[in-house]
């Protein structure tokens, strides 16, 4: 069933995280940035430098072409806060329809374990250089391990343009997907994609809080097909959350 009941106050947890790691404070929340080198996914490398945010407060991540042997460095960013229940939402720029066959892409939630209590939009085409390939995926992992390991959903985009809006309602017994060409408040616009867990997966939803993240990687660490360096703005993120019924 889909949640609708805006919570009057959202029970939230915090992580302890380390005094020397890299963080930054953008729309509204902490977030720690990745140094890590042969670090999966991937395994690729990661550097904090791949993250910024400029004057007009929209959050940049990079694929860079600085690593050691001139292997390409990767970016992500995870919150302090670990968020549950609640309709997550952002507003993109890129030509991600467009991105070399290696690129992905990633807005997630992910607990630390992996394979369980995960919820992820993905941009990639996971190494297919076929132009009919899918290139956005909607999937979520199940609360525990054990039986149906997941439910999702690709598509092949297409864009008019290179703003795009993307979300999910995350509820009890569901969780809704949506994405839009342009950057609008109303989430019913302009909509090109769209995903609702089955039935069957109602008793598997994660109903543990987790960080969010936001990455830009390389799948299975290979560098992009066409040698490029890949940029992409987040012009801003949006949580609301809602109470279970």
């Amino acid at each position: 069933m889909t949640q609708n009941l805006l919570c009057s106050k959202q029970e939230i947890t915090r992580r302890i995280p380390s005094s020397a790691q890299t963080s930054i404070s953008w729309s509204g929340y902490q977030w720690f940035l990745k140094d890590q080198p042969s670090w999966g996914p991937g395994p690729n490398e990661w550097s904090s430098s791949n993250v910024w945010i400029d004057q007009n407060n929209r959050l940049h991540l990079k694929l860079r072409q600085s690593g050691p042997n001139g292997r390409c460095t990767c970016a992500e960013l995870y919150t302090q806060t670990k968020f549950g229940y609640g309709t997550y939402r952002w507003y993109v720029e890129g030509t991600i329809d467009r991105f070399d066959p290696n690129v992905v892409v990633g807005l997630f939630t992910y607990g630390g374990v992996d394979g369980i209590n995960e919820i992820d939009i993905e941009v990639a085409k996971w190494g297919q250089t076929s132009s009919n390939a899918s290139n956005l995926f909607y999937t979520v992992y199940p609360s525990s391990l054990g039986g149906q390991s997941s439910t999702s959903s690709s598509t092949l985009m297409s864009l008019e343009g290179t703003y795009t809006s993307h979300q999910f309602t995350w509820s009890t017994y569901q969780v809704d997907f949506k994405s839009q060409h342009g950057h609008f408040i109303d989430p019913n616009y302009n909509v090109f994609s769209s995903y609702q867990t089955p039935s069957s997966f109602n008793c598997l939803i994660p109903q543990d809080t987790a960080p969010l993240h936001m990455n830009l990687w390389l799948f299975q660490g290979q560098a992009p097909i066409d040698g490029q360096e890949v940029e992409v703005i987040i012009h801003n993120f949006q949580y609301t959350p809602i109470c279970p019924i």
